[in-house]
């Protein structure tokens, strides 16, 4: 080959090279278990500036939709996929020792589905992670003694060495990120004091924390003692789980930050305001007082939503219920939960401004979201005007806040009403990278994404509903048709569905209706049969087992 041929091989590269080094960077951060009004850019009470700032240079969702639950929510997330194809359908859950031996319901990805920081590592990005994983796995690899667990808490099975190797397979480090810091289960204590125990893992190890701020700590508990309120109205330097979360994920974002080095990818899960409720105590005292008057904060955040334009003028909502009983005990959870959502809020401005000091800031994407409303605990009160709670398959279940800003791309202050859903966020991720999803995957040919990109819903034009969205949660299941119609199957908390005799089925016209007010399905009783049709047929299409069979494995964990 003579140089003038080089040459040409050369010049004919240089679109493609100077392509991948513009690549922008992605940062997807998401909260846990945060309530729908919580912002203040969605209505809320709460103290978002930050978060708010964001907003206001780029685009908020009015009619996005998670999973309802943790896991199959970051499931979705990661894979583009409905739940139960990568094994947390029914509302799943990826602790290990609560695996199912159900496809649909295994609790663990698959490791022949690629997730979104696989495709992007192997296109040349850099991947990290910080915070919540809770998608299965373990370590028992190493350890007898998990083994022994795992083996008592699964009668039955047999405890294989491929079994083994498949939990170890299955986590963060394993599935895609170069960097992992953070929890791999659900949930633990938020506070941590030196000298006590904590589940935080660096990669594959026991984290080793930092205790550089002195906090005064409220750690609520309905329970006296117990692990969770073994630091209440301690004042002590301790490591706070948010604040610790986003000090790895800056020094991540520093790390690989700079002119010659490739693009990264960000997936910053924090775990507030899930429970336990713990944040430092003064935070705790500046919000008790705004919920006094329980009626007026339902009614500001629905007038708030309205005049922000993310709910319609005319729609109504379901008079906000309040416990009677312990009144005070639900305020106090409330501000606590608000306390939560401000450190949240705090440390989205500090991740941005890290992304800001680092040079970043101007060629990266960056998304906030909530995994599914707020929990049961605060009785759905923080997803005010959508009914109900974290695992129940109403709009408060389902529907949470979305906010994408990317500067010179996304238009600042807009807002959209399109329909869209967590699964589309990795179909987005690859068209922003320029990037396909990969045929085949590990040797096997790969499902076709349930995600679609709204990427040209970022960009303000306007897109159709899906056909059909579906949701199922421990013998929930619901449907959306269409972006209109809304159908209901025993909708409810399972144990108490039980007890109740028929089936029940709630239709809602989520146009006219979205706050779910009215239930239409007497009058429209053709329409209800086609679409509990299509619920049955999607349930057997995706291996979705009668929860009846569910609670016989795991009696003792009912929800």
């Amino acid at each position: 080959m003579n140089l003038n041929h080089i040459a040409l091989i050369v010049l004919a590269m240089l679109p493609s090279l100077a392509s991948a080094s513009e690549k922008p960077n992605m940062i997807v951060i998401m909260s846990d278990d945060s309530g729908y009004t919580d912002l203040g850019c969605y209505g809320g009470e709460v103290d978002t500036p930050h978060i708010d700032e964001l907003a206001a240079q780029g685009i908020r969702l009015s009619n996005f939709y998670s999973n309802g639950r943790c896991s199959p929510t970051r499931a979705s997330l990661l894979s583009g996929l409905e739940c139960a194809k990568v094994g947390f359908g029914g509302g799943s859950l990826g602790d290990w020792s609560r695996e199912m031996p159900f496809p649909a319901h295994r609790g663990r990805l698959p490791y022949q589905t690629p997730l979104l920081p696989e495709v992007l590592k192997n296109a040349g990005y850099h991947t990290m992670m910080s915070g919540k994983w809770h998608l299965g796995g373990s370590l028992m690899r190493g350890s007898k003694s998990m083994q022994e667990e795992w083996s008592k808490s699964h009668p039955g099975w047999e405890l294989t060495e491929s079994q083994i190797e498949s939990d170890f397979l299955g986590l963060p480090s394993q599935r895609g990120f170069d960097e992992y810091f953070g929890l791999y289960g659900a949930q633990d204590n938020f506070f941590v004091v030196p000298g006590q125990s904590h589940r935080i893992m660096e990669g594959n190890q026991p984290a080793k924390l930092r205790f550089e701020r002195t906090y005064s700590m409220h750690c609520y508990t309905d329970k006296s003692g117990g692990r969770y309120g073994r630091n209440h109205g301690k004042t002590a330097k301790a490591f706070y789980d948010t604040d610790g979360v986003t000090d790895r994920a800056i020094e991540m974002i520093q790390g690989a930050a700079g002119k010659d080095k490739p693009p990264f990818f960000l997936y910053v899960a924090y775990r507030a305001p899930h429970k336990p409720l713990q944040a430092p105590e003064k935070l705790v005292q500046k919000y008790l007082p705004r919920y006094q008057d329980l009626g007026k904060v339902a009614t500001d955040r629905i007038t708030k939503l309205k005049e922000e334009q993310l709910f319609p003028g005319s729609a109504g909502a379901r008079k906000r219920w309040t416990p009677q009983q312990k009144l005070d005990s639900f305020r106090l959870q409330l501000a606590v939960h608000a306390a939560m959502v401000e450190k949240v809020d705090e440390n989205v401005g500090r991740l941005i401004n890290a992304l800001k000091a680092s040079g970043e800031h101007q060629n990266s994407l960056i998304i906030y979201l909530s995994d599914n409303g707020c929990a049961s605990h605060v009785d759905g009160f923080m997803n005010t005007p959508y009914f109900g709670s974290k695992a129940l398959v109403w709009e408060g279940g389902t529907k949470t806040h979305f906010i994408a800003a990317w500067p010179q791309h996304i238009k600042p202050g807009t807002v959209s009403d399109n329909q869209a859903w967590v699964g589309d966020v990795l179909p987005t991720c690859l068209e922003v990278a320029g990037l396909d999803y990969p045929e085949t995957f590990r040797e096997k040919k790969t499902t076709r994404l349930d995600g679609r990109s709204m990427l040209s819903t970022l960009m303000g034009e306007s897109a159709p509903a899906k056909e059909t969205l579906f949701f199922n949660d421990k013998g929930q299941q619901s449907v959306i048709y269409q972006g209109r119609w809304k159908l209901l199957i025993e909708p409810g908390w399972y144990l108490q569905t039980l007890k109740q005799p028929g089936v029940v089925r709630e239709l809602y016209d989520l146009v006219r209706d979205p706050a779910e007010t009215t239930n239409v399905a007497d009058a429209h009783p053709e329409l209800v049969q086609q679409l509990s049709a299509l619920c049955e047929t999607w349930k057997q299409d995706s291996g979705i087992v009668d929860y009846a069979e569910i609670i016989k494995l795991r009696p003792q964990d009912p929800f």
